[in-house]
């Protein structure tokens, strides 16, 4: 019997202890998915974050995994090839080799579990978004008055559906879409105009600013405009960003933090040149 090179031998060694260290890199990030999950358990308020961290994990566990099932192949392939090898050393090869491939489907079950631990993290993230959307919604139309008495007066203020009746005959049906769409109505007679004014501002509500954001809230004021003489554009946002410049730069008031911005940009861009 002609010996295999050592190189064979060292062929399969490394690809052992590659293996080995695949396997404990898997498993670490099966202990760091474990711990992600019981701590978004206790703090929904950083449920975002894990959930980021779910997503990156997987994938690299996905990945870890894979490459442990390369190396079992490649391993298996050489044992069949190496000559030199007595039939103990064989069988404790084999062994490991079969350790590994039954702990893959054990693995791949836990991923399928931690991948719908994902999926519950999601439904959560929408839930509380929509929670605080709807609490930060509830408090604006409370503070409504607050933000424009100094600017308008005659205030009346609500939910669009309220001044439907009102509106109904001059509003197309085009323009109506438009007007439902909005959250929240603001209207009353612009102070200190030499010319009585009546503004309607439409009020958008989102948790942030982007830019489809504000281009919906400049087509509703310009659709509207056309059939309602003076409207402003407004956006109400939970986390305002950069949202500050980019709507003052288009005369979009904003509605962030407890306070309004953007007035006297707003009424230069839709009254004075409206």
């Amino acid at each position: 019997m002609t010996p295999e090179p050592q190189s064979s031998r060292d062929a399969v060694e490394q690809a052992m202890q590659d293996i080995v260290s695949l396997h404990r890199l898997t498993v670490n990030q099966l202990r760091d998915l474990i711990r992600v999950q019981r701590d978004t358990t206790d703090q929904l308020h950083v449920v975002s974050e894990a959930l980021r961290q779910v997503g990156s994990l997987l994938r690299d566990m996905t990945n870890a995994q894979a490459r442990v099932n390369d190396a079992l192949i490649a391993l298996s392939i050489q044992l069949e090839r190496m000559t030199d090898v007595d039939d103990a050393m064989k069988q404790a090869i084999k062994g490991l080799v079969e350790q590994f491939q039954r702990a893959g489907p054990q693995l791949d079950q836990l991923a399928g579990q931690l991948g719908g631990f994902g999926v519950l993290l999601r439904q959560l993230v929408r839930e509380q978004e929509r929670l605080l959307l709807a609490s930060f919604r509830q408090d604006l139309e409370h503070r409504l008055p607050s933000l424009f008495c100094r600017s308008l007066t005659s205030l009346r203020w609500g939910v669009p559906g309220l001044f439907y009746d009102e509106l109904a005959a001059q509003l197309p049906e085009s323009a109506v879409d438009f007007w439902l769409a909005a959250d929240l109505v603001v209207t009353g007679t612009l102070r200190h105009a030499q010319i009585p004014i009546q503004l309607w501002i439409l009020v958008l509500v989102a948790p942030e600013a982007d830019e489809a954001l504000l281009a919906r809230a400049s087509a509703t004021a310009m659709v509207l405009g056309d059939v309602l003489g003076s409207v402003l554009p407004a956006i109400a946002v939970l986390r305002p960003g950069d949202a500050v410049e980019t709507a003052l730069s288009q005369g979009i008031l904003l509605i962030a933090d407890g306070m309004l911005h953007g007035w006297e940009q707003a009424v230069a861009r839709w009254i004075t040149e409206g």
